[in-house]
């Protein structure tokens, strides 16, 4: 949730007013603020430095308390930024696809339900502990990591928030489909060969997670903390 400081949330000027049991000429003479300047913030929700100054004074609250609460977090999109991410995720796939393609066929590397599984798994856990409106957070969040300049808001820290959780949760997936992958193996598979390909298999799911997770995730973590931070 980024603040607006150009913007007062009107609504909250009218709730910390009433709270007190002022009308809008109390709360004017209160403040040392003309009655007009009173009526044009609760209805425009502009007001100068000096006025949220006077009005958050009045109030006994912090100036940011008054400004206009958004839902996303405050980014400074620049071509350079995205340009320098987007280069930098091509050279992990690349150096990636790299070790593949030197270790053997990238079919060895490539296992559809495993993926989904993961995918499903990470995503159910999200909307469990943050909700249908977490789980949208944290998917239409990846876009931020394209961008270098995230301001430090409450928006980006509950995002990190739960893109940490999530690395948790696709780690905690992998490691379930293995424990389930491997009892299947030790119980039906008696060949050396069809055992440690078996194996190979199984093993995917954690190279799934581990990619997603270090690649994409933490990185995205990292920017978000950063700003925090800094800020």
């Amino acid at each position: 949730m980024t603040t607006n400081p150009k913007t007062l949330c009107v609504d909250k000027i009218k709730q910390l007013r009433q709270e007190n049991g002022w009308s809008q000429d109390l709360l004017a003479k209160v403040s040392g603020l003309s009655l007009r300047t009173i009526q044009r913030v609760e209805k425009e929700g502009k007001a100068s430095t000096e006025t949220q100054l006077a009005l958050a004074g009045t109030f006994n609250v912090s100036p940011k308390e008054l400004f206009v609460i958004s839902s996303t977090p405050d980014v400074n999109w620049k071509r350079k930024n995205i340009m320098q991410t987007t280069f930098g995720i091509a050279v992990i796939i690349g150096a990636i696809t790299m070790l593949i393609i030197l270790a053997g066929e990238i079919n060895f590397y490539i296992d559809y339900a495993s993926l989904l599984f993961l995918v499903l798994f990470m995503y159910s856990a999200t909307v469990i502990a943050f909700g249908p409106q977490g789980l949208i957070k944290s998917v239409t969040g990846l876009k931020y990591l394209f961008s270098n300049e995230i301001s430090s808001t409450p928006a980006s820290y509950h995002l990190a928030r739960i893109l940490n959780k999530q690395i948790i949760f696709v780690y905690g997936g992998a490691f379930i489909a293995l424990l389930i992958g491997s009892i299947a193996i030790h119980s039906s598979v008696s060949e050396s060969l069809v055992f440690h390909r078996a194996y190979a298999v199984n093993l995917l799911i954690l190279f799934y997670a581990a990619i997603f997770a270090e690649g994409i995730l933490r990185p995205l973590v990292t920017k978000l903390e950063k700003a925090d931070l800094t800020n």
